[in-house]
């Protein structure tokens, strides 16, 4: 027999405990535990009016904390589409010039030499750029020459080579680079491509610039000029 929503809220706790998992009850759950005390109560003594306009209360109380939940969600929404189109026409006045972004990725056209950056805090002892294809295959390793390993900016370029001199196909592919401090520790480095903005594009994902053919979020823009 139950005598009381704080009766089953405190069985439903200890099975809590006992399962290690957490149970979240809805207003629809706290409606059905309210209908099945009320199936439930001794006849000889029903639930007292006081405790029963107490649980009611907690019921209304809930039904308004899930609407404003609700309420506060469609407004969250709504407010990235707005960020979205702002975004949009403050970044229509950057196509055309050139920018810096954060990216792995790399386009090879067949006849192109990417331009790969990245930067350093400090002097390393030495380093190594990885060049992989799409399917995660390493095709070039390229040792970092001395000048490339003092702190600061650094770009370079891939000629679209394997190790063994041989011209890739065209497409897409990934560098990655690895510097070791004089301690013997090593470390990979963030890359950047430098290009021209040749579109931007909104998506479900959010906005995406478009800089030598390869798509990379707007969060990770580092710098824009009207030159290279």
């Amino acid at each position: 027999m139950f005598t009381g929503i704080d009766s089953i809220s405190n069985i439903g706790n200890t099975t809590s405990v006992n399962s290690s998992r957490e149970v979240n009850l809805g207003k629809d759950d706290f409606l059905k535990l309210l209908l099945i005390q009320l199936k439930s109560q001794n006849p000889m003594k029903p639930i007292d009016n006081m405790e029963f306009a107490s649980q009611l209360a907690q019921f209304s109380q809930l039904e308004q904390l899930t609407n404003i939940r609700k309420l506060l969600e469609n407004q969250t929404n709504s407010l990235d589409s707005l960020t979205q189109i702002l975004q949009g026409v403050s970044m229509s006045n950057v196509l055309g010039e050139y920018a810096s972004a954060y990216t792995n990725k790399i386009h090879f056209t067949g006849e192109n030499e990417p331009k790969i950056g990245y930067t350093l805090d400090s002097n390393v002892q030495s380093g190594e750029a990885i060049i992989k294809d799409s399917s995660g295959r390493e095709v070039r390793r390229i040792q970092l020459s001395r000048d490339m390993l003092t702190a600061g900016e650094h770009m370079f370029l891939w000629d679209g080579k394997d190790n063994n001199g041989n011209i890739l196909p065209a497409g897409y592919y990934y560098v990655q680079v690895v510097v070791s401090n004089f301690n013997g520790s090593t470390f990979n480095l963030s890359t950047f491509c430098s290009g021209k903005i040749e579109a931007i594009r909104f998506t479900s994902a959010g906005t995406f610039l478009v800089i030598d053919n390869i798509e990379i979020p707007l969060k990770n823009l580092i710098a824009v000029r009207t030159k290279v």
